[in-house]
């Protein structure tokens, strides 16, 4: 298994189900600031210690989701794009 360190998580590389990087204008200054998304295919709550369980957790496994910014934003979207397990199919 793979692990790779957020700030302070550790996340196992299999877990996470898609990455997005996007900006906002924060200060309407006209700088924007970068963000990533991170879902992770476990249920959503469960970082926090806040998972309701659901009929049958194998069916319905939810998602979590985690966002960075700034320059952790940037690192962490550049460790994926150079990663040798992401095949680009277009841009």
């Amino acid at each position: 298994m793979a692990f790779i360190r957020l700030a302070d998580l550790i996340v196992n590389i299999n877990c996470i189900a898609a990455v997005r990087y996007s900006t906002y204008n924060g200060f309407g200054d006209g700088k924007e600031i970068p963000i990533v998304n991170i879902c992770l295919m476990i249920p959503e709550g469960s970082l926090d210690g806040e998972t309701e369980p659901c009929c049958d957790c194998e069916k319905c496994p939810g998602v979590e989701k985690l966002e960075y910014e700034s320059e952790l934003a940037i690192a962490i979207w550049n460790y994926f794009t150079q990663s040798s397990e992401v095949t680009v199919l277009f841009e």
